[in-house]
């Protein structure tokens, strides 16, 4: 077991990189997913805002777009995914997945 992937795998890291569109998108749609259990309740703002790790003007930019592309319904009783946003980040989460294990097999195989 190599330390260095320890490292570079840790929570701790994570939080000295700048995050991509893309996973600020899963972000948000993944903290609206598990606020609202599973899509059966409502996500309040303002937790959504918190667990995505975002100001509130971002979070309002975010929402704006993700309501535009009809994956957050988004009213006075809070947040809560559609069908669309729901199968979308259900693809997305799969992707990322693939993603990570190929980086993974990749870091064997070069090392």
């Amino acid at each position: 077991m190599n330390t260095g992937d320890q490292f570079y795998d840790s929570r701790d890291v994570r939080f000295l990189r700048r995050r991509g569109k893309l996973e600020i998108y899963l972000d948000v749609l993944l903290s609206i997913h598990k606020l609202s259990g599973g899509g059966e309740g409502w996500a309040k703002s303002t937790r959504v805002m918190y667990m995505a790790n975002l100001n509130p003007k971002s979070l309002k930019e975010k929402l704006q777009e993700l309501s535009y592309l009809d994956m957050v319904v988004w009213n006075e009783h809070g947040l809560r995914l559609t069908e669309k946003g729901r199968s979308f980040l259900k693809e997305l989460q799969g992707l990322f997945e693939r993603y990570d294990a190929l980086a993974a097999r990749l870091r064997r195989a070069y090392q």
